[in-house]
């Protein structure tokens, strides 16, 4: 049995290393930006539109801003997860029997629900880069209120 897996694992290995790596970046994009813009704009008139809150703007000037912030952060990526839901189920409804199967709205749509993604990943960063940048200066200010919460949300579940 031993043999067989060496075996095995010598064979997959000039495959593992000769196979393309995927390597991302902050610049990396599933879509193309003209079919993000295309799969946005079928999908708009059925889920809306998401307009992703600025927290990069010259941080913040006192804890009850921080938490507005906050607030707002959390508000946004619920609006994300009902956005998605709601692609999910465009696509899913374009994907049914009667629909036409040349169509490219589903993968269209798919781009819009991965532009969503990338907008709930860009606002936690911005808000925990602005919300770490207001806490080392309150640290410094007397005059700001220290900042003992968290700036990044928690992992849920057991995702790794």
């Amino acid at each position: 049995m031993r043999i067989m897996l060496a075996a095995l694992a010598l064979a997959s290995g000039p495959l593992t290393a000769t196979a393309q790596q995927a390597i991302p970046s902050n610049g990396y994009r599933v879509c193309a930006p003209e079919q993000t813009m295309q799969g946005r704009t079928i999908v708009r008139e059925a889920c809306g539109d998401l307009v992703q809150p600025d927290f990069a703007e010259g941080g913040f000037a006192s804890l009850s801003e921080l938490e507005a912030a906050g607030e707002a952060r959390e508000t946004f990526l619920a609006e994300i997860t009902a956005y998605a839901a709601c692609v999910s189920g465009f696509i899913d409804a374009a994907r049914q029997p009667g629909m036409p199967a040349d169509s490219l709205a589903p993968d269209q749509a798919a781009c819009a629900h991965s532009w969503a993604e990338e907008q709930a990943t860009q606002a936690v960063r911005d808000y925990g880069r602005a919300c770490i940048a207001y806490s080392n200066r309150s640290m410094m200010d007397a005059n700001l209120t220290p900042w003992s919460g968290a700036c990044y949300p928690t992992a849920t579940g057991n995702n790794g």
